[in-house]
């Protein structure tokens, strides 16, 4: 009998793997300001991060 089974990667794997291989930033914004961030990734179809980093290319393309 063949084992048809998918091996799962644990929430702890995982855990791991993203603390070592990102940085957390949080920020707190007023509303309106969080509203037109949501409005904008929806509109664009991005994720927060893809938000900062074209953010961050078209305010300090200097910084890498």
């Amino acid at each position: 009998m063949e084992d048809t089974r998918k091996t799962h990667t644990s929430s702890a794997v995982k855990r791991r793997y993203n603390q070592k291989a990102y940085k957390s930033i949080t920020v707190q914004v007023k509303p309106a300001l969080a509203s037109r961030i949501q409005a904008y990734k929806e509109r664009e179809g991005i994720s927060m991060a893809e938000l900062l980093t074209r953010a961050m290319d078209a305010l300090a393309p200097e910084i890498t």
